[in-house]
């Protein structure tokens, strides 16, 4: 059984390159990070054990729209996604876009996967995981991200689509415009924003 923090939608994806799409939501509770400032509520209190099964089945009842885009996320999802809850839930027709950390490879498949990387917040026992298939990269911007950094990880994940994100805290003022320096800087890397946050739906 797999430990879920919730399940909703209808929604939509509010970052990156599915931006703006419908979709339901999987997120598990657990993360192997402790990142300052998360904006998300991943703790296992409230959580509930669900098998692939029942996982599926309230998939499938959110998705009133029929989208069959599921965004599976955390807490950090590669903790326990994996074989027998891919197959389930890929097998009842679900596109599954995973939103990780990029600290361990995913044990099941996925069919579209964003790296979102935080190395800043590791404990040293913890690493950014080799030989992940990233389809975009999302880079979080405070304090600590610069020029340097967004190379290095052009360099190491290649792939179509590179974002930078403003951190939404108390100085997300700031933090906008260190993206949008980063941004002329380096071209290759779009604006993400919120979606979700601003046009505030789920």
């Amino acid at each position: 059984r797999y430990l879920v923090k919730e399940m909703f939608g209808p929604t939509l994806q509010g970052e990156g390159a599915h931006a703006g799409r419908a979709c339901v939501f999987l997120r598990f509770a657990a993360c192997n990070l402790d990142c300052t400032g998360c904006d998300t509520d991943f703790s296992p209190e409230g959580a509930v054990r669900n098998s692939a099964e029942e996982i599926v089945a309230k998939l499938r009842e959110l998705d009133t729209g029929h989208t069959y885009r599921v965004i599976v996320t955390g807490g950090e999802p590669t903790l326990q996604w994996d074989l027998p809850l891919a197959a389930a839930v890929r097998g009842a027709g679900f596109r599954v876009h995973m939103e990780s950390n990029g600290t361990r490879v995913p044990a099941g498949p996925v069919d579209w996967l964003t790296i979102s990387p935080k190395p800043q917040h590791h404990p040293a026992s913890i690493t950014l995981a080799d030989n992940l298939p990233a389809d975009e990269i999302k880079v979080v911007i405070d304090d600590t991200v610069d020029e340097a950094v967004l190379d290095r990880y052009a360099a190491r994940w290649r792939c179509e689509h590179y974002f930078v994100q403003p951190w939404m805290d108390a100085r997300y003022d700031r933090h906008l415009a260190r993206t949008l320096a980063l941004i002329q800087a380096r071209p290759r890397w779009r604006l993400s924003l919120q979606l979700h946050k601003i046009v505030n739906v789920p």
